[in-house]
């Protein structure tokens, strides 16, 4: 679907027939929504937006009905909801034409039904140049002075003075006139703009191509040389310093650009960029209240300096402009660090150089593993004329390779991707080299203690506490030493070839490729170092600290994944380590299988990596049965979730219910209360008539895991409570316990992102089903992300469920079959047969009684293979609905006896308790 806004709105759906939106407040909704192609607007500013005067009493509620009413019309996918708003998903014609300028897009004002999009639309309007429609915007709105004053300075941008001045005089009697007010500060400097306009004069080269993406790098520069006489840009070569500086200074009157990249006299430079001199002025009296460009001054850097000094001293009245991959380090200097493009922006740069159609999937993996850096997408560009697609990106990890060749005429440090590299090699010391040859073993950054210690003297390891004198003096050698390092990476830094970001420093990868070549990576101690750190920090992840430690596991993910990478193919002891050491953080925490499916077949002689790699095959059973005998919560954890695939049921709650015996006298406060929630899932999926049990070993073990501070175990234990009390109709306590669940599992991330017996979200879903809020239950579900079948057919029936107590229950039919399909060849009885009761109850709704019968015997059938009592209640109060529909009451009061049995109790669900007493009154009547 696509959503235009740039004239009246126009909805054209994906077969290209047009859909019409009718109602003010909704085509306000859409046309909001266009406003911001691709991002969630929050409710908040929806409400201030499309109800200005009167806001309704529950804003959310309204935004949410109105939201619904625009699904209906335009299709339910094309507005998607957030936990922070909504958001459009289609495209549109606002987002196209912010990436290719295209004139043609506009078929008249933007936004022209929204009152409150004016701001947006004189911002487009400015962006195209479109003096007309600025024109009839400030027609529209006479007292709005930020309108007026954005046409006085395109007018005077079109040189068109006079009229830009005529504005401001017939606006400023306007605001007299009506508001009895005098101009105020936007059209007040709008106005001295246009007076004090005079002809540009200076050197600066003409602009070749467009300028992508640095709107906020411009007026931040506009803002420190309005304050500050001496500013410089530093950054990576390529990185886009000296066109950032040109563009400034273009919107200046006078301007000289000086390049001192061969310049050995950077006073010279400065003197020839003036041009011809017959009254041989001096130099700085020539300048007057110029800008003065200075380019590349890192290759001459202390003259530039020294240059700078003179300059700031003699032309009080000049202001000078700065690029360098260091600064000049000079009393007075501000530095602006000038960063990569986004991603978004080094798109637009690839496709506006490539001129023609290329695949933006692949333009943006290509600009992302250049690191936005405009040079190298300039180069990569080039390239495409000669590459597909398919070729540009399987070359793009040999960046120095494949961007070879550039502009014949342009620089010579800048016409390939190493000659950018090169220049700045060129310029370091010995020792930088060196550290700077050794950082490339770092995939993502790393502290300077890291570095300091893998690649350093610190290596070694600082002394303990009361070690003798000669080892403390070591010791305050290596503390030395880390300054040492500190002092060469700032040097690094200086000189815009290492980037830090907060307490760490990281490499572009375009540079780490560079040093990676030099061969000087210690893979080594970099594997012990982050071996012993993801040691360290895996008990944390089962305590109060526990979101910490999910934060350095996911800050040092590639330092990890680079250091087990060597473990597995040098040093099998060392990745052994490491797959202990990360396997809950990917088990338990995150739910990253398709690392376990990566790692676990290569780490060789490890039972836990055995048993994550071979499950569902026979070697799983020699491995399994290693792992019992290990108090290990990976083990343990690893044991609960995929046993059920090695032993039957019987025996394998038997094994169970030995481990929890044994946990119990555990030490370990973690273990003791790991060993209630094992007792609790034996009681209610390996048992029969023991569902109270269950409750209360939940309950424990929630207990203990909230005294030790354990997010994840309470996420893990209320989903399994929540499933006992589904189970037995406890609806409302439920929906407690599942409410709680999700708060904490979005204190560890996504709340699906955590490993549990069934999603969190799914099952309040599930819950608000069952107490008639089936619109929040359906929002849940939205939110779900499914990794695997079992997961994504557990959303289909509760999609199903939703059906079928909204009365759909053909509806409900459909999704509980699509839920078995989609379930594919799970090992999941419990699973299956509820949802063949499922169907089996919407097709007794439907009358299809022979249908719903065979339906509940395959549950009764597939439910009998497990030692769940629970579950096989569960399936026999559906059986008991089918049997008293049939017109057999004393069958189904059996049925039900034998739940209640199977349970240990009997269901308060309201739709059981009614059938019970519905049947019991029928026996009594038939005897």
């Amino acid at each position: 679907m696509r959503v235009d806004v740039l004239g009246p709105l126009r909805v054209v759906s994906a077969d290209g027939s047009v859909v019409e939106v009718r109602g003010k407040r909704l085509r306000w909704l859409l046309i909001r929504l266009a406003m911001e192609p691709g991002a969630v607007v929050s409710a908040e500013r929806l409400v201030a937006d499309l109800w200005p005067d009167e806001p309704p009493v529950d804003g959310s509620a309204a935004v949410q009905s109105l939201v619904s009413r625009l699904r209906r019309a335009v299709g339910a996918s094309a507005v998607s909801s957030h936990a922070s708003g909504y958001r459009l998903e289609a495209s549109t014609d606002v987002e196209e034409f912010a990436r290719t300028r295209d004139p043609a897009l506009w078929r008249g004002a933007a936004f022209e039904e929204a009152p409150f999009a004016v701001d947006e639309a004189v911002r487009l309007a400015s962006l195209r140049a479109d003096l007309a429609g600025l024109e009839a915007l400030a027609a529209a709105h006479p007292l709005r002075e930020d309108v007026q004053a954005r046409l006085m300075l395109a007018l005077n941008a079109a040189g068109r003075r006079p009229d830009a001045l005529a504005v401001f005089a017939r606006v400023r009697t306007a605001l007299a006139d009506e508001l009895g007010v005098d101009p105020g500060e936007a059209l007040a400097a709008a106005h001295l703009t246009v007076l004090r306009e005079r002809v540009a004069r200076g050197n600066l080269p003409a602009a070749v191509g467009s300028f992508v993406g640095r709107d906020e790098d411009l007026a931040a520069l506009a803002d420190l040389l309005r304050d500050n006489r001496l500013v410089t840009l530093t950054g990576f070569g390529g990185v886009g310093k000296t066109r950032l500086a040109l563009t400034h200074a273009a919107t200046t009157p006078e301007a000289w650009f000086v390049e001192l990249d061969s310049a050995a006299d950077p006073l010279a430079a400065l003197d020839a960029a003036l041009g011809p001199n017959p009254l041989a002025a001096p130099v700085f009296t020539r300048l007057g209240t110029s800008l003065v460009v200075l380019d590349n001054c890192e290759h001459v850097v202390d003259a530039a300096a020294a240059l700078c000094v003179r300059l700031l001293a003699e032309a009080p009245d000049v202001r000078v402009l700065a690029t360098s991959r260091e600064p000049l380090g000079i009393p007075g200097e501000v530095v602006r660090p000038v960063a990569p493009l986004g991603l978004d922006h080094a798109v637009r740069l690839f496709t506006a150089r490539v001129g023609a159609a290329f695949d933006l999937d692949v333009v943006r993996r290509v600009c992302a593993a250049l690191d936005g850096i405009p040079l190298a997408v300039e180069l990569a560009a080039a390239r495409a004329r000669s590459l597909s697609a398919a070729q540009l990106e399987s070359r793009v990890d040999s960046r120095l390779r494949l961007l070879d060749r550039g502009a014949r005429t342009g620089p010579a440090r800048h016409r390939t991707l190493r000659a950018v590299i090169d220049w700045s090699w060129d310029l370091l010391d010995e020792a930088e080299r060196s550290l700077l040859a050794r950082l490339a073993v770092f995939v993502g950054g790393a502290t300077a203690a890291a570095v300091h210690l893998v690649c350093g003297a610190g290596a070694l390891g600082a002394p303990e506490p009361g070690t003798p004198a000669p080892q403390r003096a070591q010791g305050v050698r290596q503390d030395q030493d880390l300054w040492d390092t500190e002092d060469l990476l700032g040097a690094l830094v200086e000189k815009s070839l290492v980037v830090r970001n907060g307490d760490r420093y990281r490499l572009l990868e375009t540079v780490r490729e560079y040093a990676l070549e030099q061969g000087r990576g210690e893979h080594a101690r970099h594997a012990e170092y982050y071996t012993g750190l993801a040691e360290r920090t895996e008990p944390l992840l089962r305590g109060p600290r526990q979101l910490e430690a999910l934060k350095v596991f996911d800050v040092e993910r590639g330092n990890l994944d680079a250091a087990m990478a060597w473990a597995v193919a040098h040093d099998q002891a060392v990745a052994r380590r490491m797959m202990a050491a990360r396997t809950w953080h990917w088990l338990v925490m995150t739910k990253r299988f398709e690392e376990i499916r990566r790692w676990a077949p290569l780490v060789r002689g490890d039972a836990l990596a055995e048993v994550l790699a071979s499950l569902g095959t026979p070697e799983a059973v020699t491995a399994a049965e290693r792992l019992w005998s290990e108090d290990v919560p990976t083990a343990l954890c690893a044991l609960m979730l995929t046993s059920g695939q090695v032993w039957g049921d019987r025996e394998l709650g038997e094994r169970l219910s030995v481990l929890a015996d044994r946990l119990e006298s555990s030490p370990d406060a973690w273990m003791r209360a790991f060993s209630a929630l094992v007792r609790g899932v034996v009681a209610g999926e390996f048992s029969e008539g023991a569902a109270p049990e269950a409750e209360v070993q939940y309950r424990r073990a929630l207990e203990l895991f909230r005294v030790v501070g354990d997010r994840w175990a309470l996420v893990f234990g209320l989903s399994c409570l929540v499933m006992v009390l589904i189970n037995r109709g406890a609806f409302a306590e439920g929906f407690a316990a599942a409410s709680e669940a999700t708060r904490v599992a979005e204190e560890l991330g996504e709340p699906d992102s955590v490993l549990v017996p069934m999603s969190v979200l799914v099952q309040t879903a599930r819950l608000k089903t069952r107490i008639g809020d089936l619109a929040g239950a359906e929002q849940d579900l939205g939110r779900v992300r499914a990794a695997i079948d079992l997961d994504r057919g557990r959303i289909e029936l509760a999609h199903g469920e939703v059906a079928y107590f909204s009365g759909d229950f053909e509806e409900a039919v459909a999704l509980y079959r699509r839920a078995l399909r989609v379930a594919g060849d799970a090992e999941a009885n419990q699973f299956k047969a509820n949802v063949h009761a499922g169907l089996g109850l919407a097709l007794t709704r439907l009358g299809r009684l022979q249908e719903a019968g065979e339906e509940h015997r395959t549950a009764l059938d597939t439910v009998g293979r497990s030692a769940d009592g629970p579950a096989r209640a569960s399936v026999l109060e559906s059986y008991a609905d089918w049997l008293f529909v049939q017109g057999d009451p004393t069958r189904a009061k059996d049925a039900l006896d034998e739940a209640e049995r199977l349970r240990g109790g009997p269901s308060c669900d309201p739709a059981v308790v009614q059938l019970r007493d519905r049947v019991r009154a029928e026996v009594r009547v038939d005897r």
